[in-house]
């Protein structure tokens, strides 16, 4: 349920608004949405916090105030979704038809069910079962206390994370073009220079013969 045309209009509002400290809101409510049950489906936050990082990679925003909005978006998108699963969870599930989302919402209970309270840290990095878990742990009444350590620490992780990964893989990156270039240019250097040399001994040749 990947919506492209979804990622597109974000990055345009994004960049719209990146020397604005409205920018910084922003990325908090596009990782908050992506941890939303059902709206998170169509959210891509992720993939845009990627983008965020390869921005301030290029002196586009800070890194780090970039990866606490994210952080903190998701942390609230993931208290939103207990929220919403532990007012009518069961209520809403009884009313779905879409087989996909079904699916999703099933791996998600299982998912709970294997690694209990924890499992909001790791569906953090699981995708479409990102917003389902901890709606799953509200509709399931489990004390928020239970699952308050682990939704504080996997969004902070997950806000850090995809943030670096775009900017230490952008500066990896312009690393390895300039050692690319360094070393095409080293071995055009020792073309030439053995070209020249076999050039030089044919003519010194060619003379003596």
């Amino acid at each position: 349920m990947y919506d492209y045309k979804m990622e597109t209009w974000l990055q345009q509002i994004l960049m719209s608004v990146i020397h604005n400290p409205s920018y910084y809101f922003l990325i908090a409510a596009i990782a908050c949405g992506e941890g939303i049950a059902f709206i998170g489906l169509v959210i891509p936050g992720s993939v845009l916090c990627i983008s965020i990082g390869v921005l301030a990679a290029n002196g586009h925003g800070n890194f780090w105030l970039s990866c606490f909005a994210a952080g903190m978006g998701s942390i609230i998108g993931d208290l939103l979704s207990y929220l919403i699963g532990s007012r009518g969870g069961h209520h809403l599930i009884n009313r779905l038809h879409s087989p996909r989302t079904l699916k999703l919402i099933r791996r998600a209970e299982l998912f709970f069910a294997a690694h209990g309270g924890k499992s909001l840290l790791l569906a953090r990095f699981f995708g479409p079962l990102r917003g389902f878990v901890p709606f799953i742990a509200g509709a399931l009444r489990t004390s928020p206390r239970d699952i308050l350590l682990y939704s504080i620490s996997g969004g902070m992780m997950w806000g850090v994370s995809y943030p670096a990964l775009g900017y230490y893989g952008w500066l990896t990156w312009q690393r390895f073009q300039f050692s690319a270039n360094t070393v095409i240019a080293i071995i055009s250097l020792i073309a030439v220079g053995i070209f020249a040399v076999w050039f030089l001994r044919r003519n010194k040749k060619g003379k003596e013969g």
